[in-house]
């Protein structure tokens, strides 16, 4: 387990050679990257409770943990999916697994950042907010500088090329979510017709 840690910290610290022996040398943990995206779930809703009242401007009680656990998680693979079906079309050498493992553990600097941004907040005045926000982002530069480079290494592609297929990624990933929601839609539909249906063949029965 503990080689399994060093291995994530050296992806974030080093994430041109990490990603490479992840993709090339087998390295890396799918239950690791596993436990990386569950911990960012998790700290989504304590970031909406428990961050200071300073910074906080949720309401806390309209909060739902489930929806924003699932909602959290739900990006991430929307990500990994969108950009798999896009980078194969780009003739990219990355498989799902690496985009996976690439994501999730690219979200370290976050989780850990913000780990501390929610903890101080609750010690800080206004002034001093502003030093919160620095940090959070960071955190958020941290988890695109890794995405980036590991996307070029796993995928063998330039930098130019990566920043091309991530805005094709984000086209996808609107795409799939409007055939999803239509898809939803449609279901719902159908699901009220056959009660209806069932209501009324029930009645004349």
């Amino acid at each position: 387990m503990s080689e399994k840690v060093k291995y994530i910290k050296y992806c974030v610290f080093h994430p041109f050679d990490g990603f490479y022996e992840a993709k090339n040398r087998g390295r890396g943990s799918l239950i690791a990257a596993t436990v990386l995206l569950c911990l960012y779930g998790i700290l989504q809703c304590v970031k909406v409770q428990y961050t200071g009242f300073i910074m906080n401007l949720n309401h806390i009680t309209r909060m739902n943990s489930v929806t924003i656990f699932i909602s959290s998680l739900s990006v991430m693979l929307l990500f990994v999916i969108s950009n798999w079906t896009t980078t194969t079309l780009f003739e990219g050498k990355g498989k799902l697994k690496h985009i996976y493992m690439v994501t999730c553990y690219s979200l370290l600097p976050i989780i850990f950042i913000d780990t501390i941004v929610v903890f101080a907040s609750n010690f800080v005045i206004s002034e001093e907010t502003v030093i919160l926000t620095a940090l959070s982002t960071m955190g958020m530069v941290w988890f695109c500088f890794l995405i980036v480079t590991g996307l070029c290494t796993i995928h063998e592609f330039s930098l130019a090329k990566t920043l091309v297929t991530l805005v094709v990624t984000a086209f996808a990933a609107l795409i799939i979510l409007f055939l999803g929601v239509l898809f939803l839609s449609l279901l719902e539909q159908m699901f009220q017709f056959l009660y209806i249906f069932i209501k009324e063949l029930m009645r004349r029965i």
